[in-house]
């Protein structure tokens, strides 16, 4: 037991201090420490005395061919589900599952539920409004057990009584958990969600995982920055960060994993939003160009997400402002790397971009880190300026767009990318030429 007349907290990684200071040492964010007074911690998984153990590797990998185990890992039964993981789930793993609210992230994972079968901790839903979701997607109510809590505890006590009877646990929300052991602190900093509660029931649940050795999906929200809600410790204790997103208006839907200890973190799930729930779908149906029409502003891509090549457009809007702030908008690039590509129109290609507003758009509302769309980008806003179609023609006298590959310097040098004979194979599949230039100037 410790005791605390006062103390200084972290609102965005949870670290404690005796005293206040303006920067988090921890995290490095500005007055973000707010004070808790009357503290008294108490921490009962302190309290118990454990057993430690020492085992040897070879001895375990023994053991587990004799108990004819179940497998280490097992297919979610959904093929781009398992592309983002690595080859599957990874049995007694902690997965924190982010997204934007109304993204769908509770319908892929009840999808999730009704194919492996599984343990649903509803902390924001009833066990009504999750049975008419698994209705309306028409999946068996017999793979579901719904557990209506909120409580910590109460999930770990229910685990200790059914051992073993589950493989997976969806945990939705982690902003609605709560834990009897931050009960005795102050108001402001047990209270639900607070950074308190969600440090203190991710690593409960993340040390129920391993114990229990059932794969544990926790749903986190996102801020309006595009971060996940909490102290960012909470994406340090899991094994794995998956991402969730896409446009709401739009049907479709991209799973990205930002940390896997599993597998690597470069492979993305593509899923269309349907009436009967999310659908995942092959390269071959990714559509993401708007049409041949030759417009101004236009410009394709090939993408590569993790192994998968994507045809891609780019549509840019460039116009000459009166306004004493330019805008700037980009979405679905980064905005410091928009801005980057813009000063490097206005000095390579000589746009006089510092008068004018800027917006640029990936076609589908799908996220582009890939830096082999810069060349892409810059053709765009230069169409644009220009109010100058691009070029047409393919290798077969055709009239497609052409697609712009590479990633640029500060000088304006094109650089070929991780992959480049892959893309330039899926533009020729689908009748396209790639366009092969060393600086961007070539673009005038």
């Amino acid at each position: 037991m410790k005791n605390k007349e006062s103390m200084f907290v972290c609102s965005n990684c949870g670290n404690e201090y005796a005293k206040w200071q303006g920067q988090c040492s921890a995290c490095g964010q500005w007055n973000s420490l707010k004070e808790i007074k009357g503290t008294k911690i108490q921490n009962s998984r302190f309290k118990k005395a454990m057993k430690v153990e020492v085992k040897n590797l070879s001895e375990i990998n023994q053991n587990s061919d004799k108990k004819q185990k179940s497998p280490l890992i097992f297919s979610t039964g959904i093929k781009e589900f398992d592309r983002v993981l690595g080859k599957g789930i990874v049995q007694g793993s902690a997965v924190l599952f982010a997204g934007e609210p109304g993204i769908g992230k509770s319908t892929l994972l009840t999808q999730l539920v009704g194919k492996v079968g599984g343990l649903y901790v509803a902390g924001e839903e009833s066990a009504e409004q999750i049975g008419l979701r698994v209705d309306r997607l028409g999946l068996n109510a017999e793979k579901f057990d719904i557990l209506e809590t909120n409580r910590v505890e109460e999930i770990e006590e229910y685990l200790d009584r059914v051992n073993n009877v589950y493989k997976i646990a969806v945990v939705d929300s982690i902003q609605t958990m709560v834990s009897e052991s931050q009960s005795t602190i102050s108001s402001s900093r047990a209270g639900v969600g607070s950074v308190g509660q969600i440090r203190e029931t991710t690593f409960r649940l993340v040390q129920l995982a391993k114990q229990k050795n059932i794969t544990i999906f926790i749903v986190g929200h996102v801020t309006k920055e595009g971060d996940i809600a909490g102290p960012k410790i909470l994406e340090h204790m899991v094994d794995t960060v998956l991402y969730f997103e896409g446009e709401k208006n739009g049907d479709l839907r991209m799973l990205r994993t930002t940390k896997n200890r599993f597998g690597a973190t470069d492979e993305v799930g593509v899923f269309k939003m349907e009436e009967r729930g999310l659908r995942e779908i092959g390269s071959e149906e990714i559509n993401l160009i708007s049409g041949e029409n030759n417009l101004a502003g236009k410009a394709v891509t090939v993408t590569l997400e993790g192994s998968r090549p994507m045809l891609v457009e780019i549509q840019a809007l460039v116009v000459e402002s009166f306004a004493p702030m330019l805008k700037r908008v980009f979405s679905g690039i980064d905005y410091n790397r928009g801005q980057l590509l813009v000063a490097i129109g206005q000095k390579s290609l000589g746009m006089p971009l510092f008068k004018c507003d800027v917006f640029v758009a990936v076609s589908g509302g799908i996220r582009i880190e890939d830096t082999g769309a810069d060349l892409a980008v810059l053709a765009a806003m230069w169409s644009s300026y220009k109010s100058a179609p691009l070029s047409v023609g393919d290798s077969s006298g055709g009239k497609k767009m052409p697609v712009y590959v590479g990633e640029v310097s500060l000088l304006g040098e094109v650089k070929k990318v991780r992959g480049w004979e892959k893309r330039k194979k899926e533009a020729e599949l689908l009748g396209r030429k790639m366009v092969e230039i060393k600086n961007v100037r070539e673009l005038k």
